[in-house]
């Protein structure tokens, strides 16, 4: 429990750090591959409050080898402009308030049912996280080709955050 926690605050200081150093995301312009990077890092930061995986840096890091046609990487630019910082700011959310949870846990005076609010918080905060996430997925699956899927699994094998999840 201690490890998680000591994660979670490292990311709770990590974020507004990193997020000095971004180019908009609100953008329709393409992202350098340094801002790519960057938002690989701060998504594996967060990756533990999600069940999806993050693709989308993947994929737009790799565009070139994908073959990405312009609709595709205006597609999946258009869905990070809309959706990319509300999803972030939802998952700093859920680190604020897992901190809260677990120190409230601690206090005698806390209740069980306060901390069961607190617990339905977090999950209906979960629940959006998936939703803009599953929203990602679709895009990716409605738009990619067989030959990018075949593809995108051989470069995923690359990358530890999600080699394992093509094996079968």
């Amino acid at each position: 429990m201690q490890r998680l926690l000591a994660s979670i605050v490292l990311v709770c200081l990590a974020l507004p750090a990193a997020a000095a150093d971004i180019e908009p995301l609100d953008s329709r312009t393409a992202l350098s591959p340094q801002t790519w990077d960057l938002l690989r890092a701060r998504m594996r930061l967060l990756n533990n409050i999600s069940y999806l995986p993050s693709l989308l840096p993947v994929i737009m890091n790799n565009r070139d080898s994908l073959e990405l046609t312009p609709e595709q990487m205006t597609a999946f630019r258009d869905w990070r402009r809309k959706n990319y910082q509300a999803m972030v700011d939802k998952m700093n959310t859920i680190i604020e308030k897992r901190i809260l949870l677990s120190q409230h846990a601690v206090r005698p005076e806390t209740g069980p049912e306060e901390l069961i609010a607190m617990q339905d918080e977090i999950f209906e905060l979960q629940r959006e996280v998936f939703r803009i996430r599953l929203s990602c997925r679709q895009l990716i699956t409605r738009t990619f080709t067989e030959e990018q899927w075949s593809n995108f699994a051989f470069i995923a094998a690359d990358d530890p955050q999600i080699a394992g999840l093509f094996a079968q």
